[in-house]
């Protein structure tokens, strides 16, 4: 099958963890047998230089940095860096980029960045893959915010409850797949450290606006820090946050700071392999979710939770409802209160060595890319027979 990935890889500041999310699902479709492409749109407005400052595209570090991943993970030969929509290319050229198009069996459009119509209209069936629910659904819902649904063929969210009962958001009269974030485990060597001091994470303080819907607001992860501020005082463990964007003087920060919470520059982890590092010598993760995902009972479930649990890393994910759908208990816990997150780090302290083999099961059985990426694809097939036949009975 000829698959066109569409992500968004080179946006600054650049996010590693992001950037291995969508590399496992290039490597994957391709490790599976299928013809893989990957296709980032560039804005003029995103392109930087090496000190942040508008520059044309060609001297931009989003074009050096797309073509530092894609030549490490030997895909530079099938990506295409499309910059504002056709007026330069980087890797394939246009021409090629259109043919590929044309010929294309599936696009897999994440978050639906993929929009220049020769691309997003071509391929035989687009897939829309939600990253961000809650706020998908309320963008499309309750602010009218086009994101061109109506242009992709089948829907997956790794908000595990949405389009159910279990959320009160919306579903935007969609079908909603549920998926996981794949890995590919060669990429996260797994070995047990004992003496790995510190629960970390990797986090932006705010990403969006928040929202609004039904006189409820839902906003970032800065609320669900806050409530977790007093964490470090009831248990005898170092946390640390590698936080990307913050002011050493905002009132959240100071919240953390006076708690005990050890900060650090994001942009320490800002590459591929040093983000895979900082992993590696982490006890485990602290994984505070955003406010919306929480208040929404959305089910999503974390990329970065996914390359924590890889590694062999136990991992505490605050609930979201995605314990409606996956094991928590060992390895992977969720915690919605004080108490559950204090109790959940005594249980790994006290059995360390089984909590590590338990997170590098859970990826094996529930995130290898052998298991999350042929029911992606069995699904969108299955989707394409549907619509084929509905089409020769009209």
């Amino acid at each position: 099958m000829k698959i066109i990935l569409g992500a968004v890889i080179s946006l600054t500041p650049f996010s590693p963890g992001m950037a291995w999310n969508w590399i496992h699902h290039a490597l994957g479709f391709r490790k599976l047998g299928h013809d893989v492409y990957y296709v980032e749109e560039v804005k003029p407005g995103w392109c930087v230089d090496a000190q942040g400052r508008q520059c044309d595209f060609e001297h931009s570090v989003n074009r050096e940095l797309f073509q530092t991943i894609m030549k490490r993970f030997g895909l530079m030969e099938r990506a295409c860096q499309l910059y504002n929509s056709g007026e330069a290319t980087h890797g394939l050229s246009l021409s090629t980029l259109m043919t590929l198009a044309k010929d294309a069996d599936l696009l897999i459009n994440m978050s639906g960045h993929v929009k220049t119509d020769f691309v997003l209209s071509q391929a035989r069936r687009r897939i829309y893959v939600d990253q961000d629910p809650v706020y998908t659904q309320l963008w499309r819902a309750e602010y009218g915010k086009e994101l061109d649904f109506g242009k992709h063929d089948i829907f997956f969210t790794v908000g595990l409850n949405i389009g159910t009962p279990y959320t009160s958001i919306p579903d935007c009269d969609t079908k909603w797949h549920h998926t996981l974030p794949p890995v590919v485990l060669e990429h996260w060597p797994f070995y047990i450290d004992r003496t790995c001091r510190r629960f970390t994470t990797v986090a932006s303080w705010t990403d969006y606006p928040d929202l609004c819907y039904r006189g409820e607001w839902y906003g970032s992860k800065y609320e669900e820090f806050k409530r977790f501020a007093a964490l470090p005082r009831r248990v005898d463990q170092e946390f640390e946050i590698a936080l990307k964007s913050y002011r050493g003087d905002d009132e959240g920060i100071q919240l953390l700071r006076s708690n005990g919470w050890l900060l650090s520059e994001a942009g320490r982890v800002a590459d591929l392999s040093n983000y895979r590092s900082y992993i590696a010598q982490s006890r485990g993760e602290i994984g505070i979710a955003k406010n919306a995902y929480v208040k929404g009972r959305s089910g999503w479930f974390s990329d970065r939770s996914a390359h924590y649990l890889a590694a062999g890393k136990p991992v505490l994910h605050q609930s979201t409802g995605l314990e409606r759908c996956l094991p928590t208990g060992r390895g992977l816990f969720a915690f919605g209160t004080m108490d559950e997150a204090v109790a959940a780090i005594e249980a790994i302290n006290q059995d360390y060595e089984a909590h590590c083999r338990a997170a590098r099961e859970f990826a094996e059985e529930y995130l290898d890319y052998r298991k999350i990426l042929p029911r992606m694809l069995d699904l969108c097939t299955a989707q394409q027979l549907k619509l084929d036949s509905n089409r020769r009975e009209v």
